[in-house]
This record gives C-alpha cells, structure tokens and sequence, in this order.
C-alpha cells in the first residue's frame, strides 16, 4: 500500500484555527519572547495550467508520473521554455507586495543532490531576482497584539521550479518519488527578521495566503502543498537558525515558541548558538543538519537560460490592473453601506466570495430588502451545507441571481429556509439544470405535496408517537410542546411545508381527537 505525505490541514476554510492560534499567542506575555527574531521564506506554488520550463500540465489529482516532460526528468538534450503565465504573476504578487521589479532578472542553478531533484540542481534566480525590496503591512485586525502596525519588509522575489514529492509505503524501507510536482512553478518570497513574536510570524503568513488567493496567483493551500514555510529565529542577536517546512499555522507558532526556549537554554548553559537546520514533528525540534551556505550549493547563471527582460509597459499595466487588495476591501465591508463585522467581512475576502456578496446586496436593494442579509446566508448558512471547493463554484452555479430569489422567496415566507438550503444543494450537484429557481422551488413543493394527506399524516403520526406529551397540551398544564410537535413535523417533512401550515394542521388534529382542546383555543 502506498501513501501520499500531506501536510496537516491549515487553509482558508478552516479560519476558526487561525484565530485560535492567534488567540493563544495573545494571552501569552510578549515580554516573554524578548530578544527574538524571526525571519520567513515562503514558497508558493503559481496557479497556472502547465509548468515552468516545460508544457506538461500541473495537476496532483493524477496518476503518478502521469504529468512529467523529458525536461521534468533532466533528459539529456531536453531544453527549458518560460512559461509567460508564471512570469505575470510573478509580477501580480510582486506589485501587490510594493516590490521594486527589475526589468532584467536571471535564472540560477542551484545544485545539490536529492532523489526528488534529477537534474541535480535547481533553477532559481539566487543572484539577480525578478523583484526586491517591498513590504507587507500587519494591523492589529491581522492578528498582531504588541504594536498597533507593523511593516514587515520583503528583501527579495524570485521565481523558482519545485522539486518531486517523495512516497513511503507503510511498514516498508521502500520509497518511491512522484515527479508530478516537479518544474511546478514557484514563487519564493524572502522576508527581513522584522517579526518578534510567534504571532507576528503566523500573521504575516495567514495575511500573504489571503493576498495570493484574491489575486489569484496561488491557492495558498497548506493541505495541498501550495505554500510551504521556512522560519529562521535568532535572539538576542546571536546565529539564526532555520525551521524547515511547517505546514500549518499552529506549527509556525509552536515551532517558534520551541525553538526560542531551545536557543535560550542554549546560552543558559553556556553553550554556543550554532546556524543549523531544524525540523518540528508537531511536538519537537530537533537539529537535523549544518545550514548549507551559498558555497555548498555552487550556484552558477544558467547557461540554458537568457536574461528575462521586462518591458516598463508591462510592469505598468500590470500596476494599472490591479485589483483592489484585502486592506481596501475589508474597510469597505465594515464600514457604511454594508457595516459587516470584522470576522464575516474576513471570511467573505477568505473564501473569493466579495464580488459574490456585492453582486447579491445590489439585487437585495433593488428589491427593497436589506442587503446585508445576502452576507448572513453565504457566511452563516451556505458555507456551512457545501463540501470543500465548493464554494468557488457558488457565484457561477448558484448565482447572486439565483441566491437572491431564494432569500426573497424566503422573507416572503413562500418557502422555508430548508427548502431553500435544499435548493442550492440541487443547483450544485445538478450544475447543467439551468431552470430558474422558481421553478425548482416549485419542484420541490409539489414533491411535497405530492401525496394530498401528506402533511396530516406526519402530523398524525408525531401526534401518536408522542401521546404522553399531547395529554399535557390538551390539559392545558404544557401548552408550549405544540412547539416541539412543530419541529418534528419539520424535521419529518425535510423541511418542505410551510411552518404555519403545519401549525395549523396540528392544531386541527388535536381539536378533532380532543374536544376539550377545541375548547381551550376558543
């Protein structure tokens, strides 16, 4: 049997873990990390549909092997093609960052040797980078507590190609590598040591995650591999040491908080803080190897490879064409006409659904309903009836047209909120029925009523299954468990009658078999 390693899940949907990560970090003292630094490298993953040298396509949902070039395995007499696709967004993630783009880059080879790294190097751009020198702003909504801003600076931009994902079988020495993920394109995103504690550092992640996935430059996904994380920490101004490939969050903090009490003890004890390499298993650090210097990895240009050239025609439209980041969009949501509060404004911006949520408040408006009730059924019912990735498909399957006939439909108490819930499941599991909601709305209340005693009946049976409480009703001495009739019924009937009618119908049934009952509603 063989097993893919995956990171442990962090990503945007699970929002709910970030915060809990940031609120450990909160309630712990920020006095206690005096004297830390902490540093990133972060490497992202491009969402783009072939490879960066090569023209196979970059899926991981295949076979193994399934997507590789004679260049992804370093045939001889293969030769690199720039993929242009990565090279813009590249450019998009270097211009929302503040970047100064160079209009001449070149690509490096990195050399080392790994089973996962056929050519036995790596193309890189060590020594003249696409971008440098930019910055990323953290406010205090971002999750930082111990200043009120903070600019963490961005010293360098770089594209980059991925390595191979190496495979275990379980109770085996055998292991097997998977060069799918090979020449995938990378960003690699360098940060100055401006972060002084674990919380700045997962801040600073968690908001570069939201900024790639709204411009569309990467999915930013710790589960599938999309963004890998590197921290170096030093204290006290001694040598930094490297965390190599945290893969979620709470790692990045606890791995800090380790490695700071690791360094501390170090010099309690008298000993020398040396640069060295670390892994964290979720629980431990642990020194793995010397870190590697630039001598040890020989880099050299390319010779394959020509200098990449930019025109300032480029750089500029890609500026001109930038859309409105996070920052603007958050302070939008929250403030007047929309007047979101922070968390679902965040949680909008997370799952790519602002545009969707703006489309359906001008629908709302226009029907004179208040248009924020289209942020309360995306954020507090609809991402909580669809599977993972399913969102995305929302604007275009369930469309602002399509969500907002069903919150009218909805307010005007023609359907019930299940019926509705049920109706979205069915535009999206039916994605090629392009009937308009109405009509499935009628679908589903004929289904309903298809059997002209149907409602009676549950009733009745409810009724039966709960004789002991139906004495009380009728006795007057529990009036209020009508109530909990009523949600059986409900529950029964999936949801599909009309509360009232289904209020009524119990009531009619208990007058009936109860005269005394009949009496009392008198």
């Amino acid at each position: 049997m063989r097993i893919y390693v995956r990171p442990r899940l962090f990503g945007t949907r699970n929002l709910g873990v970030f915060r809990d990560a940031i609120r450990w970090a909160s309630a712990t003292a920020e006095n206690s990390y005096d004297g830390l630094k902490c540093g990133v490298e972060i490497h992202l993953q491009l969402d783009t549909k072939t490879k960066l040298f090569s023209n196979s396509r970059t899926s991981f949902q295949a076979t193994p092997n399934e997507h590789v070039s004679y260049f992804d395995l370093a045939l001889p007499g293969s030769q690199p093609i720039l993929n242009k696709h990565a090279v813009l967004l590249a450019l998009k993630a270097a211009t929302a960052l503040n970047c100064k783009i160079h209009r001449r880059s070149m690509f490096d080879r990195k050399h080392y040797f790994y089973a996962d790294q056929p050519a036995g190097y790596q193309i890189t751009q060590y020594y003249h980078a696409i971008a440098s020198d930019g910055i990323l702003w953290l406010q205090r909504r971002d999750g930082i507590s111990s200043r009120d801003k903070l600019g963490v600076r961005i010293t360098q931009l770089q594209i980059e190609q991925d390595t191979g994902k190496s495979v275990y079988e379980i109770d085996s020495d055998k292991s097997y590598i998977d060069f799918n993920r090979t020449n995938h394109p990378l960003i690699e995103i360098v940060t100055a040591p401006d972060m002084k504690t674990p919380q700045e550092a997962a801040a600073f992640v968690h908001k570069l995650q939201i900024l790639m996935k709204h411009l569309g430059v990467s999915t930013g996904e710790f589960q599938s591999g999309a963004i890998r994380v590197d921290v170096n920490v030093s204290t006290n101004g001694g040598k930094r040491c490297e965390i190599k490939n945290l893969a979620s969050i709470n790692d990045i903090i606890y791995s800090i908080r380790a490695e700071y009490n690791r360094q501390l003890n170090q010099v309690s004890q008298g000993r020398t803080i040396e640069s060295v390499t670390l892994g964290w298993d979720g629980h431990n650090i642990s020194v793995q190897r010397e870190k590697e210097g630039s001598l040890e990895y020989r880099y050299i240009p390319d010779p394959e490879l020509p200098p990449l050239l930019l025109s300032e025609d480029i750089i500029r439209k890609t500026r001109d064409n930038q859309p409105k980041l996070p920052d603007e969009l958050i302070d939008e949501l929250t403030a007047a006409p929309h007047g979101l509060n922070l968390a679902n404004a965040q949680t909008l911006l997370s799952y790519g659904l602002v545009d969707y949520y703006y489309a359906s408040y001008k629908i709302l408006e226009e029907a004179e309903i208040k248009g924020k009730n289209a942020a309360n059924w995306i954020i507090n019912d609809i991402l909580g009836i669809v599977s993972a990735g399913e969102e995305k498909l929302l604007p275009s399957i369930v469309t602002p047209s399509r969500l907002t006939d069903l919150i009218i439909a909805q307010k005007q108490k023609t359907i019930t909120k299940i019926i509705a819930m049920n109706v979205i499941k069915y535009f999206l599991q039916n994605q090629a029925d392009h009937r308009v909601t109405a009509e499935v709305i009628d679908q589903y209340q004929l289904t309903a009523m298809a059997d002209g005693n149907i409602l009676e009946t549950i009733c009745s049976n409810v009724l039966e299954e709960h004789s002991d409480l139906v004495e009380l009703v009728v006795s007057g001495k529990k009036p209020s468990a009508i109530k909990f009739f009523l949600g059986m019924v409900m529950k029964n009937g999936m949801g599909r009658f009309n509360p009232q009618d289904s209020e009524a119908t119990l009531k009619r049934i208990l007058m009936a078999q109860h005269p005394e009952y009949a009496n009392s509603q008198k």
